[in-house]
């Protein structure tokens, strides 16, 4: 740029000053756009793949002997950190008609609370599992990864239950995902599933 201007406004501040000729000035470009490139390869290699699945399990004490367990995978060939950050429970209006639905999100405690104020006990009709921070989730552990259990019961109680959650890929970017608990649900089990 400076190429173009005037002898004489060159020779005067701060176009006098000159930090790299033009092949080093290229060769730092080219380094830097390159880091950056690396980088984001890097970044969409670790990249998790997140995704839920849900299954009829028998588990035994709990209020119904099947109930319908929701877990969290990924797909990605390297781990993440993962942390449930919110649920937003929203119950079922034929049920609780005088309980307003709900937009905001919740902590565990506070989603336990509100389904325990419809009728339902944490650990007998439902559980909702503490996940997080920094739990390590794989495709080399598919049984890890439990967000809750839900027994018939719970499941004429919920209209729906959304679970907000945070993972943190190993180049250090955090990925968010809703899992819609309900979704597909056997609300009515009568067998396992078969996985």
């Amino acid at each position: 740029m400076t190429q173009n201007l005037p002898v004489s406004i060159r020779s005067s501040w701060p176009w006098k000053l000159q930090m790299l000729d033009t092949q080093s000035a290229t060769a730092a470009t080219t380094i830097a756009a390159s880091l950056v490139f690396a980088r984001a390869q890097y970044a969409s290699v670790v990249r998790p793949m997140l995704g839920w699945t849900g299954s009829v399990v028998e588990v035994a004490g709990r209020s119904d002997e099947l109930a319908w367990r929701v877990r969290l995978l990924n797909g990605a060939s390297a781990a993440s950190r993962i942390n449930i950050t919110g649920y937003r429970v929203i119950l079922n209006p034929a049920v609780h008609p005088s309980t307003p639905a709900s937009d905001s999100w919740l902590s565990r405690e506070e989603a336990i609370s509100c389904l325990r104020s419809a009728g339902m006990s944490h650990f007998t009709d439902f559980e909702l599992r503490h996940i997080g921070p920094a739990f390590p989730l794989s495709n080399a552990t598919p049984n890890a990864g439990v967000v809750g259990i839900f027994t018939r019961r719970a499941m004429e109680l919920i209209e729906e239950l959304h679970v907000r959650v945070e993972a943190t890929d190993q180049a250090g970017d955090t990925h968010q995902r809703t899992v819609y608990c309900m979704s597909g649900a056997i609300r009515q089990p009568t067998s396992i599933t078969l996985e």
